[in-house]
């Protein structure tokens, strides 16, 4: 198999995992924390365009991984399927996107489960509790967006570098890729 057919398998991967047809749509996603220690969580892939080399997911606005990517957007992010037993990572620079019939078109394809998530009063990752056991408030500045909709963030990572790591048989097969301004893809063949 050539070099680049391996890209083609890693876009075909992802693909399905965005259109629900893969056994799995989640990825870790690491960002760099305020301390500058990596931020890691588990993320679901909701669209993904091979032309524009983007993979994007959702997530609450008021979330530390949204303060992670304001201050610095490199992002990477990883998938390892075990029926498979292939290993993808991706690496690049993320950005809320502001379109707003791209957010929309988003929103209407999330079912009432992942709307929910938006309903909540607290962001994911906050204390319920305080040190003295009295429930937490959300500390509203007045700027809070108190619509689900409006704490709706879609972000899509601009990815720079894909590998694709099959260690399926005796003789594992991994390839990188990285993407160039054109965007051209050059390929290298690593040793697994």
């Amino acid at each position: 198999m050539e070099d680049l057919q391996y890209l083609d398998l890693i876009w075909d991967r992802l693909r399905s995992m965005a259109d629900g047809s893969a056994p799995s749509a989640a990825i870790q996603l690491a960002t760099v924390s305020s301390t500058g220690s990596p931020g890691l969580r588990t993320v679901i892939v909701r669209e993904v365009s091979f032309e524009e080399a983007t993979v994007s997911f959702i997530t609450d606005i008021r979330s530390t991984k949204i303060k992670d990517i304001r201050r610095d957007p490199r992002v990477s992010a990883i998938s390892y399927e075990l029926e498979s037993r292939v290993q993808i990572k991706l690496a690049g620079t993320a950005a809320i996107v502001d379109d707003k019939d791209a957010r929309h078109a988003v929103w209407e394809r999330l079912k009432p489960h992942s709307r929910k998530q938006f309903e909540r009063d607290l962001p994911s990752g906050i204390s319920l509790y305080s040190s003295d056991g009295t429930p937490m408030g959300w500390e509203d500045d007045g700027a809070s967006p108190k619509e689900p909709y409006d704490r709706f963030a879609l972000v899509s990572i601009s990815v720079t570098s894909a590998e694709w790591l099959d260690v399926s048989t005796e003789d594992h097969t991994r390839h990188a890729f990285y993407r160039d301004r054109q965007p051209k893809w050059r390929s290298i063949r690593l040793s697994p």
